[in-house]
């Protein structure tokens, strides 16, 4: 994939989240002020801002991804050399591959039950469940997407720290 269009495909979905998470906090803040000011609460509210956290929420996941904004414990990977920490982001991508596409297969077979079931929330609104459902195989996919890249690129630096020392004995044996 064109690292362009990747590039261009995440910032539509950082300005996407970013875009749901201040809508979830303006129906927020509208609600309390129908309810505190007015005295009259809104019905809807409550539902769409869960459901717009549940999609916005999920697609920040995928731009923290890309970020390595993710929390993690790193007191042992800074110690390490640079093969080794190359090394260590192979296997977490590859790792990250094997539970994403896990998550993926029953994301899917997930939302398809929701979907050829008619299931609806129950609530005051009436929203089908695939169109949340739906999150989950998507936000997969772009992960696994993710993972997939990271894997290759360790890979590809991995082989090329290989071959740059290989190149750099054959040269000091030829001097």
């Amino acid at each position: 994939m064109n690292n362009r269009i990747y590039r261009s495909v995440i910032k539509l979905v950082m300005f996407i989240a970013i875009f749901g998470i201040v809508l979830s906090v303006l129906f927020t803040a509208y609600e309390l002020v129908m309810r505190q000011l007015f005295g009259k609460p809104t019905i809807w509210t409550n539902e769409i801002t869960s459901y717009l956290l549940v999609w916005f929420g999920l697609l920040g996941i995928v731009y923290a991804y890309d970020q390595n904004a993710h929390v993690r414990v790193d007191l042992v990977y800074n110690r390490l050399g640079s093969k080794a920490k190359l090394l260590c982001n192979f296997l977490e991508s590859f790792l990250s591959l094997g539970f994403l596409a896990i998550l993926l297969f029953y994301g899917y077979k997930y939302w398809w039950l929701a979907q050829s079931r008619g299931w609806n929330h129950t609530g005051s609104i009436d929203v089908p469940m695939s169109y949340t459902r739906f999150a989950i195989p998507l936000i997969a996919a772009l992960l696994t997407l993710q993972a997939a890249f990271r894997a290759w690129d360790a890979i590809r630096r991995l082989l090329f720290d290989i071959f740059k020392k290989g190149e750099n004995n054959s040269i000091k044996q030829a001097v």
